[in-house]
């Protein structure tokens, strides 16, 4: 492919990013995509034979690259302190959510309208890093820095809170969010956390603010 076919092909891909990710899968047309990357349909589909081909190259566009950055994969691997490991997965979720929110939403599509590939994706994608967060939770349970919980309801309840609550809270209330920027969201969520995780001892940990990183915008935020 050269550098014309290669830019055409990216400006496709990232009109469908914007696309599917605000209107759906089955709201989402090709003529549509083709009119805001500034092709023609018939050229669109020389490079993505089918509408779900497209789909599928979008959120892969989103995905690649995924992988937990080293401070935190070093905390997990190393069973580091709780009150320094926890804010760190807090963190991930949050800088997702707030600087990425179509990779949740292609994402989140996925799983509604195009199953079964959906959960294999998931599964593939995600699964890894759930895993890894799993594993050092069960670490921490064992050698006491936690307290003997289920830990896979556990695991769940974080990554469904800490990515779905700004969203629930904004549906329910009809405010924009209970967090003023995504500094407070993870100062917020991990004390939260920490809170119901700890052993009594040290449930009064204190957070401190993380300055957090600002993405460049070719990747998301779990970049090394």
């Amino acid at each position: 492919m050269n550098q014309s076919n290669s830019v055409i092909r990216d400006r496709i891909v990232e009109a469908s990013i914007r696309l599917f990710s605000s209107q759906g899968f089955n709201g989402t047309s090709t003529r549509e995509i083709a009119r805001l990357a500034d092709v023609n349909e018939t050229s669109l589909f020389r490079y993505f034979p089918t509408k779900q081909d497209l789909f599928w190259a979008a959120l892969q566009s989103c995905l690649d690259g995924l992988r937990l950055r080293k401070e935190l994969k070093t905390g997990l691997v190393q069973v580091g302190d709780p009150a320094n490991v926890v804010p760190l997965i807090v963190e991930l979720m949050v800088e997702t959510s707030t600087y990425h929110p179509e990779v949740l939403g292609l994402l989140g599509i996925s799983l509604l309208e195009l199953r079964p590939r959906g959960e294999l994706v998931w599964r593939q994608q995600l699964g890894p890093i759930f895993e890894a967060v799993v594993a050092y939770l069960k670490k921490c349970v064992a050698n006491g820095s936690l307290k003997p919980i289920d830990i896979s309801i556990s695991a769940i309840g974080l990554f469904a809170v800490v990515l779905g609550h700004q969203r629930m809270y904004k549906l329910l209330t009809g405010s924009p969010g209970p967090y003023a920027n995504a500094a407070d969201a993870v100062t917020a969520y991990s004390a939260y956390w920490l809170s119901v995780l700890l052993p009594e001892s040290g449930a009064g940990v204190r957070i401190q603010d993380r300055a957090l990183r600002q993405p460049t915008p070719e990747t998301i935020p779990w970049v090394g």
